[in-house]
């Protein structure tokens, strides 16, 4: 008998420290999104009751590639894909912690999902996307090994495809769990990457071969224009509308309707163009936004 408990209680301890120990994901083990996204702090893994808080210890940074170039990027454009790379070190740390885990996720200002995530396939068996109410993350799906190559001892990368045009800016958080590997939270250091906020090109979207987006029936006439032009759209049900003129490096110059409530119908529109030079236009109706380029010689 004293032999059965103690094979059952065996058996009870080996569950736990499996089932406590999210290798397989924490969204995924039951814990959700704990990024901080959802709230827009940065989270931690205290959130899924296995961790103390952030240790400073683990140094993790989060960047956003053009995935031409390789090089970071602080603008987006509307449904372009890019490649977001997320590396961190654990050097201050004396023992050895050979495996990690992480979390990332991507969000608008109403913390709600900004675009698509996807996984390189030779990834494809060691991280995964995985749904959380209004947000998507991407973790591990299995402890992660450190690398033996390269600048940072963890490293791993995966594709992110921006959102509609109009979505404006974009914040990412995520966090990384350096791990000893014994199945517990004991011994393990956790850390946050800074938030990193990208935001929407002025030209996203604009056509290069006619200059306009075309989800809206928007016309811009006379363009160029020595003197004065005309922004026009029909309206086929009543929508909230917006309309933006901005320069060329996204500076707003003028707000010719926020969030105007307009009726069925043809409507017009008379800018003020301070100077000669070129200008983008932006007309949102609803769900639907159409960018023009204006010149005015």
């Amino acid at each position: 008998m004293l032999k059965n408990s103690i094979v059952f209680t065996c058996i009870l301890a080996l569950a736990y420290i499996t089932l406590s120990s999210d290798i397989d994901g924490a969204a995924h083990h039951g814990h959700g999104n704990i990024t901080g996204s959802s709230t827009g702090a940065v989270g931690h893994c205290q959130t899924s009751s296995c961790h103390g808080g952030n240790n400073a210890l683990t140094l993790v940074t989060l960047q956003v590639l053009d995935s031409s170039t390789l090089q970071p990027i602080t603008t987006y454009n509307a449904l372009q894909t890019y490649l977001v790379t997320l590396s961190g070190n654990d050097t201050a740390v004396t023992s050895n912690l050979p495996g990690w885990g992480f979390m990332a996720s991507a969000v608008l200002g109403n913390h709600t999902q900004a675009g698509t995530f996807s996984i390189p396939s030779a990834l494809a068996s060691k991280i995964h996307t995985f749904n959380c109410g209004t947000t998507t993350v991407v973790e591990h799906s299995v402890t992660l090994s450190q690398t033996t190559t390269g600048v940072n001892k963890y490293s791993t990368q995966f594709y992110w495809t921006a959102p509609a045009v109009g979505s404006d800016s974009v914040q990412f958080f995520s966090l990384l769990n350096a791990v000893n590997g014994d199945g517990g939270s004991s011994g393990d250091y956790p850390n946050a990457a800074a938030k990193v906020t990208i935001y929407e090109s002025a030209t996203s979207g604009i056509n290069s071969l006619n200059n306009t987006v075309s989800s809206l029936a928007l016309s811009v006439y006379p363009n160029p224009s020595l003197s004065g032009t005309t922004i026009s759209y029909p309206l086929y049900s009543p929508e909230t509308v917006t309309i933006q003129l901005m320069d060329m490096s996204g500076k707003l110059i003028s707000c010719l309707a926020n969030n105007e409530y307009q009726g069925v119908g043809l409507h017009s529109y008379t800018p003020t163009l301070p100077a000669s030079g070129v200008y983008i236009i932006r007309v949102k109706a609803g769900q639907s936004l159409s960018v023009a380029r204006l010149v005015k010689l």
